[in-house]
């Protein structure tokens, strides 16, 4: 079979297996992605890409790269609700953005957000004074959880 024949039969057949395996590893949606699912994403899409032009690898190498990858993922997700401190490494934690109305500059600069991002961001949450944040953390997806002040007048 010739380079071009052997594209055309293995390319829908890896993207096939892709969109199994990306089913199988569960209904997570993009904005709830993980650093670990982010990576699995990419190198999904590295290998099914690579097999597919290289022809040096028969189809059922894709298949045992996926298999491990899947493996390695579930392992991953494991430890990471297993251990905190796996957890904490691999995924991160939420940082605490506002308190008391009062911008913490310092982790903004470890974000690299700028105040007006935070601002925007309170404004799709509904919050468009500040003095009514009571916390703000960002969360390791990168949405923002916001506890509103409780006013001593209500």
């Amino acid at each position: 079979m010739d380079k071009m024949s052997q594209i055309l039969v293995e390319f829908p057949l890896v993207l096939i297996l892709m969109f199994i395996v990306f089913r199988f590893m569960g209904n997570k949606e993009l904005n709830q992605s993980t650093p670990i699912d982010f990576a699995f994403m990419v190198l999904m899409t590295s290998i099914g890409w690579d097999v597919t032009l290289n022809q040096d690898y028969p189809l059922w190498f894709t298949i045992v790269l996926f298999i491990l990858l899947v493996v390695t993922i579930y392992l991953f997700d494991w430890i990471t609700t297993k251990s905190k401190r796996a957890e904490k490494m691999f995924i991160g934690e939420p940082l605490l953005l506002i308190k008391h109305g009062e911008i913490n500059k310092e982790a903004l600069e470890k974000e690299r957000m700028s105040e007006d991002e935070l601002l925007a961001l309170l404004r799709l949450k509904g919050f468009f004074v500040l003095d009514d944040v009571e916390l703000c953390y960002l969360e390791f997806n990168g949405d923002i959880s916001v506890k509103e002040k409780i006013s001593k007048f209500t």
